[in-house]
C-alpha cells in the first residue's frame, strides 16, 4: 500500500478567538493526531497492484490485505474463475474490484469490511442440504431479536425471535449466512457444514439509526434537528467509575465539570455555559431525567450499573420540551431491561485512593516556621517594650479579653521571666525543629481511603413480560479516621404486556445511607502548630495542654498557655488538654438517609401508530441525624468551664444547673416529596410508502415539590443509657447567658433557630411536538409548551410564557447526487432556534414577612419582611440557535459532530439598585442578560484494525465564551469586582471575570498599585520608606484590569484504546483552559504564615526582588498592611494562567476467553486495573493543581490523590 505524501490537513480558522486556543501546544498535538488519522483512513481504502496472471483467490486477498478488509467466498465458486490480469495504481477498492471481476462469471458485495464473492446467478451450491438452528447475539451477549438471515444464492430467508433464534431447512452445508436489519450492521457467516451456530452481530449500521431518547419519547437520530450526544452503555462499562457524573467526564462535548477546591463531592455539571446569575437559587448544572421523568437526585446519588444510555440535550430544540426547568440542559438517563432467558451479572470493585502528597502545598520546614515565629516574637516583644506589657494583651484568666498564643511563645515568656534556663530553651528548640505536626497528622490521622462495592442484576424478559432487578451495597472508609460511609440500593422494574394493546410499567428505587462523620474542627492538618506532636516516639499519645480551639457550643474564644496552666490549678474546672486522635472519636455525627422513587407507566395502544401514555413518579427523601457529645469530650469540657462560675475568696464553683453533668445531644430531621404525573399522547407514522414519516406528542404535566419543617431537638445532660436529659430555657441563655469566672463576664450558650418554614411549590404544564420527515432527507421539527407555576400569578401577562422551538435537518447522504460518494456513509446538517426557561423560587410577586416575638418582651409580637414583592416576576428565558453537522465516513471508521451555538438568556432575575424613597435599596428582579457563543466537536475513529489488533480514538472538544449583555446595577466600589465576582457584574465583560488592580512596582520591598489616573497607591520618602499619610484605598472600579474569565473557556478529552485479543488498554486525557487564576501569593497583613516563601523574604538585610512581609513592615505603616496586602495579592502581575492536562485515567481490562467461561458456566466475565490521577500537567506551574485550587482567591487544597481500582464482573 502507498501513503500519498501530499496529503493535506486542513486548516481551521472559525475565528480570532478560537485561532488562540488552537496555538495551545497538546491540543495542536490532538488535532494534528486526528488529521493525520484521517489522512490515513482516506489512503487506506486506495489500493495499489500489479497483477499478471493470477489467480482471483490471490487477488481477492491481496486487494483485501491492502484495504483491510475480510474476503468470504467458497472453493467451489473459485474453481470456476479466471485468472486476473491488471495494473493499478492508488485507486479506490471499489474501481480495483470493479477490474477484478469484470471478466467473471461472479459478482461480489461490499459491505462495512468485508467482501463477499457469489454467484451471478443464482443456483444450488451444495446437493448436500442441512438444517441450520442458530442464535442471534449482540456485542454484549444478548438475544438480539427481529435479525433477517439470508443464505446467499438461495431463497432461504429466516428472521431471529425475542430470544434471538432462528431456524433455516434444507440449505446447502457450504453456504454463507447475511445477516442484516435496520440496527444491525450486514454481516456474513460461513456455515460450513455446522448444525447449530451462534452469530455475533455489531448493532447500527450508521450514526443516523441510532436511537436517542429524549425523554418524552424514543426517536432515530435521522429524524432528529436537535444537539444530542449520547453515551451508550458499552462506553460507560469502558472503565470503573465511581459514579455517573464520573462515567460522563470527557465524553460529552460542552459539559464541564465546575471542580470545588475542598471536596470532589461538590463537583457541578456546567452544560454550554452560564445562563443564569441565580448561582444559588437556580444552580448551574443541567436538569436529571429518568426514564422520562424530571428527579431531584444529582448524577452521583445514581448507580452507574442501573443506566443503559445517557442522552444529553443541549439546544432548544432538544431540550424546550422541559420548558422552564430547560435553560441549564437536560442529561436523559435510560434504566436497563430485561430481554430474553435470565441473566445475571455480578460486579466487585475496589478502590484504593492514595493519601495525598503534601509537598504540592509549598510549606515550609518546621525549623523555618520556628525562625520566622520567632521573628515576630521578637518584633511583637520589641513593640510593647517589656514582657510584661505584652502578655496583658493577651489576657488571662478573669480578663476582659483572652487571646490565643503559641507554645513557643510561652517558652520565651518562660525564658524572659526566669521559669526555665537558656539551656532548656536551646533544647527545647531543638527537638521541636524535628518534630512535624503535618507529617504526624498524615502518618497517624489519615489513612488511604478504601472503598469496596458490590452490584448483582437479574434480567430477563419474553415478548410479555421483562424484568430488570439490581442490588447495590457500597461501603467506604474516609481518609480521616472514624469517617465512613454506606449505601444499599435496590432498584427494580418490570414491564408487563397486559394485551396486545395495553402495557404496564411499574418500578422502585430506594436507597438506604449511613454515614459517620467526625467534628470538622479537627478534621485541618494546621490545627496545631507545626512543632508540636499527636504521638512521641513510641507511639503514645501527646497531650496538648491548650490548643487553639474553642467549643464552638458557647460564646468562649481560644484560651492561651497561662489561661490553660491557671484552669489546670483550679480543681473544679475540667482539664483542657486535647489530642486529635482521642477528639476525633468525640462528636461523632450519625447521618441516616432513604431516598426513595416509586413510578408506573401505562400505554395504551389506540389505533396503529396513536397511543396515549401516563406516568407518575413519587419521589421522597428522609434524613435524619445525630450527634453526641460525652461529658468528657474536648467540647463540653471547654463549654462547662465556660459557663463556670468560681468564687476563690470561698472556693465556691457555681454550674450552669442541668448542663454541667451529661453530655450534648442534638437530634435533626428534614424530610423533602416530590410528585410528577403525565399524561402524554404519541403519534408516529409513516405514509406514502415511506415518503412521509410523522412523529407527535401532546399532553399536560402536574408537578409538585414539598419540603416540610425540619425537626430538630437540641438536649443537655443527656445519658445515653437512661435516655434521659435536662431541660434548660436555651433561649434566655442564648441571650443574657451566665456569668463566667475565665472571661470575666457573662457567657452565652447557643440555641436552635426558632425560625420554621416550610415550602410548597406547584406547576402545570401543557407541551405538543411535532417531527416530520419527507423522502427520508428533510427534516422539520417543532415543539411547544406553555408552563404555570404558583409563583407567577399577581399580573396576568406574565402567568403564562410560551417555550417553543423549530428545527430544520437535511440527511444528505440520501441525495442521489451522494450515491457515487460510497466513502460517506452518512452526512447531516442541522439547524434549531428556539426558547427554554428557567425557575427561580427566590422571589415572588407577594410580600415574605416571619411572625416574631421580640427578643426582650416576649409578649410582644411583630411582623418582619423579609422579601418585599415583585408584581412583575416572570420566567428567566433562554433563546438558543444552533447550527449542527453529523457526519460518518469510510464504513463509520470515522464519525462525529459539529455544533455551532448562540445562547441568549434574558430577564434573568439580579440584584438591581431602587431609589432608597420605596423601602429598599435593591431589589431582585427581571432584569440582566448573559450571552453565550462556543463551538463543539466531537470526532471518533476506529482507526486501525489488523486481526486481533485494533485501534480507536475519540477526541471531545468545545469553546465557550460567557459575556454579561445586560446589569442594572451602578458600578460599586473596585474591592467588590475584585473579591465577589459572581455578585458583581460590568457589562458588556466576561461573566465572572477575575478583576485585578494595576501594579505599579516594588520600591524598598513594598508593592504599590495605580489608581484610574496611573498615579501611585503609595508615595515614598527619598530613602524609599512609604509616607504613611499617603497610602490611598483604590476604589474606582476605573482602575481594575479585566484578566480573563475564572471559567476555562474551552475544555475536552482525548481518549485513546487499544484491543488485542482478550485485552483492551484506555486512555482518557482530559483538557482544560483559557481561563485565569490568581496565584497563591504570601499575605502581606498577617504574621500566621507557613508557605516556605517566609525564608525568602524581603527584610533589610536580605535585599532582593521578594516583597516584605507583616513581620518586616516599618511601624508606621503597619495599620495600612491590609490595603497594601489586598492591593498586592489581586494584582495584575498576580494573575496565572489555568489551563492543564491530566491523564485522568488508564485502564486494561481482560476478557476471559469464551472457552474458558463455558467451562465455568459462565457467559462472560471480565477483570480491570485501573488508575486514576495518575499525570497532570499545569501551566500555573510550581505544583498548582488547578482541580484543588480556587481560582479567585488564590488559594492551595489538597491535592487530588492518585486511585487506584480493581473491578470483577461476571456474566452468568
Amino acid at each position: 500500500m502507498e501513503i500519498n505524501s501530499e496529503c493535506k490537513i486542513p486548516k481551521l480558522n472559525p475565528g480570532k478567538k478560537i485561532s488562540r486556543i488552537i496555538e495551545s501546544r497538546y491540543l495542536k498535538g490532538f488535532t494534528f493526531s486526528f488529521m493525520l488519522f484521517f489522512c490515513v483512513l482516506v489512503q487506506a481504502q486506495n489500493v495499489t497492484v500489479n497483477f499478471n496472471e493470477v489467480t482471483l483467490e490471490k487477488a481477492l486477498k491481496e486487494l483485501a490485505r491492502q484495504a483491510d478488509y475480510e474476503v468470504l467466498y467458497t472453493q467451489k465458486l473459485l474453481k470456476v474463475s479466471k485468472k486476473v490480469t491488471i495494473n493499478l495504481k492508488n485507486v479506490g477498492l471499489k474501481e480495483a474490484l470493479n477490474e477484478v471481476f469484470k471478466n467473471q462469471n461472479l459478482k461480489y458485495t461490499l459491505t462495512n469490511t468485508t467482501i463477499v464473492v457469489t454467484s451471478s446467478k443464482t443456483e444450488n451450491l451444495s446437493a448436500q442440504l442441512i438444517n441450520v438452528t442458530g442464535k442471534i447475539l449482540n456485542t454484549n451477549n444478548e438475544p438480539f431479536p427481529g435479525v433477517t438471515i439470508h443464505v446467499l444464492e438461495t431463497n432461504k430467508f429466516s428472521t431471529s425471535d425475542f430470544d434471538g433464534n432462528f431456524l433455516m431447512e434444507n440449505v446447502p452445508s457450504n453456504g454463507v449466512i447475511e445477516c442484516s436489519g435496520l440496527t444491525v450492521a450486514k454481516e456474513y457467516f460461513p456455515i460450513k457444514g455446522k448444525t447449530q451456530l451462534t452469530l455475533v452481530v455489531q448493532e447500527k449500521i450508521t450514526e443516523m439509526d441510532e436511537v436517542v431518547v429524549t425523554g418524552y419519547k424514543t426517536i432515530s437520530r435521522k429524524h432528529l434537528t436537535g444537539a444530542v450526544s449520547k453515551v451508550d452503555q458499552k462506553t460507560l462499562n469502558q472503565s470503573v467509575n465511581s459514579d455517573l457524573l464520573t462515567a460522563i467526564e470527557g465524553r460529552v462535548a460542552g459539559l464541564l465539570y465546575q471542580k470545588n477546591p475542598f471536596g470532589a463531592s461538590a463537583d457541578k455539571p456546567i452544560l454550554r455555559g452560564i445562563g443564569t446569575f441565580s448561582s444559588v437559587e437556580v444552580g448551574y448544572s443541567p436538569l436529571i431525567v429518568i426514564d422520562g421523568l424530571p428527579t431531584e437526585l444529582t448524577l452521583d446519588q445514581i448507580n452507574p450499573y442501573d443506566i443503559e444510555s445517557v442522552n444529553v440535550l443541549k439546544d432548544a430544540a432538544a431540550a424546550s420540551i422541559y420548558g422552564s426547568r430547560a435553560a441549564n440542559g437536560i442529561i436523559v438517563l435510560t434504566t436497563k431491561k430485561g430481554r430474553g432467558k435470565l441473566k445475571v451479572s455480578i460486579n466487585a470493585d475496589y478502590f484504593v485512593s492514595t493519601k495525598p502528597n503534601l509537598k504540592d502545598l509549598n510549606y515550609a520546614s518546621t525549623s523555618d516556621i520556628i525562625d520566622f515565629e520567632q521573628a515576630v516574637y521578637s518584633r511583637e516583644r520589641n513593640r510593647f517594650g517589656d514582657i510584661a506589657t505584652m502578655f496583658d494583651n493577651y489576657g488571662e484568666i478573669g480578663s476582659s479579653r483572652i487571646l490565643y498564643y503559641s507554645p513557643l511563645y510561652q517558652l520565651n515568656r518562660d525564658l524572659e521571666e526566669g521559669n526555665i534556663s537558656q539551656s532548656d530553651y536551646d533544647n527545647t528548640t531543638s527537638q521541636w525543629r524535628n518534630n512535624d505536626y503535618i507529617k504526624d497528622y498524615r502518618d497517624n490521622v489519615w489513612k488511604d481511603e478504601f472503598r469496596k462495592r458490590y452490584n448483582i442484576s437479574f434480567s430477563g424478559g419474553s415478548s410479555r413480560q421483562n424484568t430488570y432487578v439490581s442490588f447495590n451495597y457500597d461501603h467506604t472508609d474516609n481518609r480521616i479516621k472514624y469517617n465512613s460511609n454506606q449505601s444499599f440500593n435496590l432498584y427494580a422494574k418490570s414491564s408487563y404486556k397486559v394485551n396486545n394493546n395495553l402495557d404496564v410499567t411499574v418500578g422502585v428505587n430506594g436507597t438506604i445511607r449511613n454515614a459517620d462523620i467526625t467534628d470538622s474542627s479537627f478534621g485541618d492538618f494546621n490545627i496545631q502548630k507545626r512543632y508540636e506532636r499527636i504521638t512521641d516516639e513510641n507511639g503514645n499519645l501527646v497531650m496538648s495542654p491548650f490548643v487553639g480551639i474553642s467549643d464552638g457550643f458557647t460564646s468562649s474564644s481560644e484560651i492561651n498557655p497561662i489561661v490553660a496552666s491557671q484552669i489546670a490549678g483550679l480543681s473544679g474546672f475540667n482539664p483542657v488538654t486535647f489530642n486529635v486522635l482521642q477528639a476525633l472519636q468525640e462528636g461523632i455525627t450519625q447521618r441516616k438517609s432513604l431516598n426513595l422513587r416509586a413510578f408506573a407507566k401505562l400505554r395504551l395502544k389506540l389505533r396503529k401508530g396513536l397511543s396515549l401514555s401516563s406516568q407518575f413518579q413519587h419521589e421522597a427523601v428522609r434524613t435524619d441525624t445525630d450527634q453526641y457529645y460525652e461529658q468528657d469530650s474536648y467540647k463540653m469540657r471547654y463549654a462547662i468551664n465556660t459557663l463556670t462560675e468560681y468564687n476563690p475568696n470561698n472556693d465556691v464553683y457555681s454550674y450552669l444547673d442541668g448542663f454541667s453533668e451529661g453530655g450534648r445531644y442534638r437530634q435533626s430531621t428534614r424530610q423533602a416529596r416530590n410528585h410528577s404525573f403525565r399524561n402524554q399522547l404519541d403519534f408516529s407514522q409513516e405514509f406514502g410508502e415511506g415518503k412521509h414519516f410523522v412523529s407527535a406528542i401532546a399532553g399536560f404535566e402536574m408537578r409538585e415539590t414539598f419540603v416540610p419543617r425540619s425537626v430538630e431537638s437540641l438536649n443537655y445532660g443527656y445519658n445515653p443509657v437512661t435516655l434521659t436529659y435536662n431541660t434548660l430555657n436555651t433561649q434566655d441563655l442564648s441571650e443574657t447567658g451566665v456569668p463566667s469566672y475565665i472571661y470575666g463576664r457573662n457567657k452565652t450558650l447557643s440555641a436552635l433557630s426558632t425560625v420554621q418554614q416550610e415550602i410548597l411549590h406547584r406547576y402545570f404544564s401543557v407541551y405538543s411536538s411535532v417531527n416530520y420527515t419527507l423522502l427520508s432527507k428533510y427534516n422539520l421539527t417543532g415543539s411547544y409548551r406553555v408552563d404555570r407555576a404558583d409563583l407567577f400569578g399577581v399580573d396576568s401577562k406574565y402567568k403564562n410564557r410560551p417555550l417553543w422551538s423549530v428545527g430544520v435537518g437535511w440527511n444528505i447522504t440520501n441525495e442521489n447526487f451522494m450515491e457515487k460518494m460510497s466513502w460517506v456513509n452518512s452526512l447531516k446538517l442541522r439547524a434549531t432556534h428556539g426558547y427554554t426557561g428557567v425557575v427561580d423560587q427566590s422571589t415572588t410577586p407577594n410580600i415574605i414577612a416571619r411572625w416574631r416575638n421580640d427578643r426582650l418582651y416576649r409578649s410582644l409580637e411583630y411582623i418582619d419582611i423579609t422579601t418585599q414583592p415583585n408584581p412583575k416576576l416572570r420566567w428567566e428565558k433562554t433563546e438558543t440557535t444552533n447550527l449542527g453537522l453529523d457526519f460518518s465516513v469510510l464504513q463509520s471508521k470515522l464519525r462525529g459532530s459539529i455544533d455551532v451555538y448562540r445562547k441568549y438568556s434574558s430577564d434573568l432575575l439580579t440584584t438591581t439598585d431602587l431609589d432608597p424613597t420605596v423601602g429598599a435599596l435593591t431589589r431582585r428582579i427581571n432584569a440582566g442578560a448573559l450571552l453565550n457563543k462556543g463551538i463543539e466537536l466531537s470526532i471518533g475513529s476506529d482507526w486501525y484494525s489488523k486481526g486481533d489488533f485494533k485501534m480507536g480514538s475519540n477526541l471531545v472538544f468545545s469553546f465557550n465564551e460567557t459575556t454579561v449583555d445586560k446589569v442594572t446595577r451602578e458600578p460599586s466600589d473596585a474591592f467588590v469586582y475584585v473579591g465577589s465576582p459572581l455578585d458583581y457584574f460590568i457589562e458588556g465583560e466576561t461573566y465572572n471575570s477575575l478583576y485585578a488592580y494595576k501594579h505599579g512596582g516594588v520600591t524598598n520591598g513594598y508593592p504599590y498599585a495605580l489608581d484610574e489616573n496611573g498615579e501611585p497607591s503609595i508615595t515614598f520618602d527619598d530613602e524609599g520608606n512609604p509616607l504613611p499619610d499617603s497610602i490611598k484605598t483604590i476604589t474606582n472600579p476605573e482602575a481594575l484590569v479585566n484578566m480573563g474569565s475564572l471559567l476555562p473557556k474551552y475544555t475536552g478529552s482525548f481518549s485513546q484504546r487499544f484491543s488485542y485479543k482478550q485485552l483492551d488498554l484506555n486512555f482518557l486525557f482530559v483538557f482544560s483552559g483559557g481561563n485565569v487564576m490568581r496565584s497563591d501569593v504570601l499575605a502581606l497583613n498577617s504574621d500566621d504564615l507557613n508557605d516556605k516563601r517566609i525564608v525568602d523574604r524581603y527584610t533589610d538585610s536580605q535585599r532582593n526582588n521578594n516583597t516584605r512581609l507583616f513581620v518586616d513592615f516599618d511601624e508606621s505603616i503597619r495599620n495600612n498592611a491590609s490595603t497594601i496586602s489586598n492591593q498586592w495579592i489581586n494584582s495584575d502581575v498576580n494573575v496565572i494562567k489555568g489551563d492543564y492536562v491530566k491523564l485522568r485515567n488508564i485502564s486494561l481490562a481482560y476478557n476471559l476467553p469464551e472457552d474458558i467461561t463455558k467451562k465455568i458456566k459462565l457467559s462472560a466475565a471480565k477483570m480491570t486495573f485501573q488508575i486514576n490521577n495518575l499525570w497532570n500537567w499545569s501551566a500555573a506551574g510550581n505544583g498548582i493543581d488547578p482541580e484543588a485550587y480556587s481560582f479567585n482567591t488564590g488559594t492551595r487544597s489538597i491535592p487530588l490523590p492518585k486511585t487506584f481500582l480493581f473491578g470483577l464482573n461476571l456474566n452468568i
